[in-house]
């Protein structure tokens, strides 16, 4: 059951810090890649993948509480937790992709 919590727990730091990092990441991603790509669309991937990771993470909160591999007391908390700092976070990504886009 820990092995659990603690996938979760990544799934939504890592989304974070990917939602947050990522203009960064993408200069460092664009420094490091021997290509004439520009960062932008290292940016897109990136959000798109802190996305993904937000969405899934309360797709398996409730996989889980299903198969009772978690108890569903963590439902709730999981998945509220997820929606508000994901929402944040996604809103802020998507805000400095756009940007980016011009």
């Amino acid at each position: 059951m820990k092995k659990w919590h603690f996938l979760l727990w990544v799934l939504i730091i890592s989304a974070t810090l990917l939602g947050l990092f990522g203009q960064a990441l993408a200069y460092f991603v664009d420094e490091i890649m021997a290509s004439n790509v520009p960062p932008i669309y290292y940016l897109t991937i990136i959000t798109v993948i802190s996305i993904i990771l937000y969405l899934a993470t309360p797709f398996l909160v409730s996989v889980l509480v299903k198969f009772k591999k978690i108890d569903n007391k963590f439902n709730d908390v999981y998945i509220l937790g997820t929606v508000m700092v994901g929402l944040i976070v996604s809103l802020w990504s998507v805000f400095v992709c756009i940007m980016w886009w011009g």
